[in-house]
């Protein structure tokens, strides 16, 4: 009777493991997907191994434990939504933008230090120029500090 569970118990799990069954004969990377995927968004393993808390080898260590029972490891790493080739489209997305955003920023801060520099020329109270060369300062750190950022 016990083998018979157990024989239950295997058809069952070939059945819920098909999708998985196929994956077999998919091609993987030499490395594996766990490190083809990692160094496509740029991760180092200590750092991946830091964010889980386990060791870096934990991964291998699974991949042992397949082969101890006869088995092979088949995974993948999905992402939440939509593919990869979508998030990196976003990600791109992004950068285009936020660089857009910072040529816009550095032409308003060119603009705004011409205007204060014309300014600065022009006949006014003492303490107004002085305002003006720390405007004109301000301007030029922040300038300094965007170029920096990049």
């Amino acid at each position: 009777m016990e083998w018979q569970m157990k024989v239950v118990a295997q058809k069952d799990l070939d059945r819920e493991l098909r999708p998985f069954l196929t994956a077999r004969r998919v091609h993987r990377p030499s490395g594996g997907w766990l490190r083809a995927v990692r160094k496509a968004l740029g991760l180092s393993a200590a750092a991946m191994a830091k964010d889980l808390k386990v060791s870096p080898s934990a991964v291998f260590q699974m991949e042992d434990a397949a082969r101890a029972m006869s088995c092979q490891l088949v995974y993948a790493i999905v992402p939440y939504q939509g593919n990869f080739e979508g998030q990196a489209i976003e990600f791109v997305k992004r950068y285009l933008w936020r660089q857009k955003a910072a040529r816009k920023r550095k032409r308003k801060l060119a603009l705004a230090m011409a205007a204060v520099e014309k300014s600065e020329g022009q006949q006014g109270s003492p303490l107004a120029k002085q305002r003006i060369r720390k405007l004109v300062e301000a301007i030029r750190e922040k300038v300094k500090e965007e170029e920096g950022a990049r």
